[in-house]
């Protein structure tokens, strides 16, 4: 059996400042042919357990492209979008003769002029590939799930668990799914539910809480004799989109009636739990001074409104300024992206003391730059590979990056915005979060898996910024209402 296998993953938000560009698809992150096997092959991610399923089953996997971003940002431009759909397409038609095709899409993808870009890479690949062959989908549990690609699509794959840490499990069930079907002993019959809510992703974890209830249904659900596989997607909740909402997808043996029996079910369950997603917010100055005061550590303090992985530009200086002002006598770590400030210290080289305004260039409406004083402690590449369960091997790339000291207060500053899901994002710059009275971190609850088994506390701080939880705040123009949280209505049903 002969498998195509490509990916185009981003995930998009729609109020970021900056708009989603070749910058965000570095010359690593773009893997062509042989290169997206070579690179990818060995580590936690959906290629690598795409790949890993293949090889055992002695399949022959053709890989085509694979364009993955390290961050989140706004709608991607029109030309970056088109050219990479049509490069994908291009090497797809090249690779004929094939009997199935495996994309791993992140699910949330917009682009100037096409809402549902992930859509219509899969319906551009079904245009060339025909109706008859299986084309499987893996995707993020926080992907906008569309009608159009559940037609377009003989199956979707999410991931069960935020934090991310089944990415590889999740490759491997798209792989066992594409070649169970190629053997002819399974028949996908695929049915999606659609929400009319968008969820912040603070209280959306899969570990407990609400979330955690819908997923244990799912996973009993997906075990159950007659089931392929099931999914529930809590979606990108910054999407100002018409088609936006939180959604579920189940697979059957063929029987499509249990499919959409079974979809209806969980998503009167998903829907009936809405409220529960509600997030507690505490003051920066307030979850500071707790953390000052405990002699436990460290504090783990989550600026989810900056969080690059949902689409913050990541220059938010606003905890920044807050230790500062609270002028700890324990070790603080926090970071930010500011290529200027990151050259004028390389100018000024390691040993030397600095004057900085760092952050706030990219998102001025939210938060102003913070002038610092402090010594240039290390100069690095910005290199580090996550160690963690999510995205474990994969090799990020910050851009030139280095550390500034200021008293007590440890401030790492990138060139590239990244995901901040793993202590190594630390770790990599000679700084141990294990023995800081503070760490803070910018991103709403990936950074648990890595993070929870070691912190004393983990506070959400109520800060302003790009990505805040409190949706309400939003000036959503374009989504189809009523749209909850925006609305309050009992019956999801009416919004279908």
């Amino acid at each position: 059996m002969r498998i195509a296998i490509g990916s185009l993953f981003q995930e998009s938000q729609s109020f970021s400042p900056v708009p989603g560009s070749w910058d965000h698809f570095g010359s690593r992150e773009l893997l062509r042919g042989q290169a997206l096997i070579d690179q990818r092959v060995g580590t936690k991610t959906e290629l690598g357990g795409v790949i890993d399923v293949a090889r055992e089953h002695g399949a022959e996997l053709v890989p085509l492209l694979s364009a993955m971003s390290t961050a989140s940002a706004g709608p991607l431009r029109q030309d970056v979008f088109e050219t990479l759909r049509d490069e994908l397409v291009d090497r797809l038609r090249q690779a004929e003769p094939l009997d199935g095709l495996l994309l791993v899409l992140h699910g949330g993808l917009v682009a100037e002029g096409c809402d549902d870009a992930s859509g219509e890479v899969i319906r551009a690949c079904r245009a060339v590939f025909g109706a008859a062959r299986p084309l499987i989908a893996t995707l993020d549990l926080h992907a906008n799930t569309t009608e159009l690609m559940a037609a377009q699509a003989t199956a979707l794959v999410g991931y069960h668990t935020f934090p991310h840490i089944d990415m590889y499990e999740t490759g491997r069930r798209g792989m066992a799914l594409m070649l169970a079907t190629l053997a002819g002993q399974a028949r996908p019959a695929m049915a999606i539910r659609r929400l009319p809510m968008i969820l912040p992703g603070e209280n959306g974890r899969t570990t407990d809480g609400p979330y955690a209830e819908v997923m244990q249904m799912v996973e009993e659900l997906a075990g159950q004799p007659g089931m392929l596989d099931v999914s529930a997607f809590s979606v990108q909740p910054w999407l100002d989109v018409a088609d936006v909402g939180c959604s579920v997808v189940v697979i059957t043996d063929g029987d499509a009636a249990r499919a959409a029996r079974e979809a209806e079910r969980l998503a009167e369950e998903f829907w009936r739990r809405r409220a529960a997603f509600d997030v507690k917010l505490v003051p920066a100055a307030e979850a500071i001074a707790r953390a000052l005061a405990d002699d436990r550590r460290p504090y783990v303090l989550s600026d989810s409104a900056d969080a690059p992985s949902s689409g913050a530009p990541g220059d938010s200086p606003v905890l920044l300024k807050a230790l500062l002002a609270a002028q700890p006598t324990k070790p603080c770590l926090t970071n930010v992206v500011d290529a200027p400030a990151v050259a004028e210290m390389v100018r000024a080289g390691v040993g030397q003391t600095v004057t900085l305004r760092l952050g706030g260039l990219l998102a001025p409406e939210f938060y102003s730059p913070v002038e610092v004083t402090g010594t240039v402690k290390l100069i690095s590449d910005g290199e580090f590979t996550h160690k963690g369960q999510g995205f474990q091997g994969v090799t990020f790339y910050r851009g030139c990056t280095a550390v500034l000291r200021c008293g007590e207060v440890f401030i790492v500053v990138m060139e590239r915005p990244v995901f901040q899901w793993e202590a190594e994002l630390y770790r990599s710059v000679g700084l141990e979060p294990r023995d800081a009275q503070i760490v803070v971190v910018k991103s709403p609850a990936a950074f648990r898996a890595s993070y929870g088994p070691f912190a004393a506390e983990i506070l959400i701080v109520a800060a302003a910024g790009v990505c805040s939880p409190l949706l309400r705040s939003y000036p959503f123009q374009r989504v189809r209402r009523p749209l909850y949280p925006l609305d309050e209505f009992d019956d999801w049903r009416v919004a279908r």
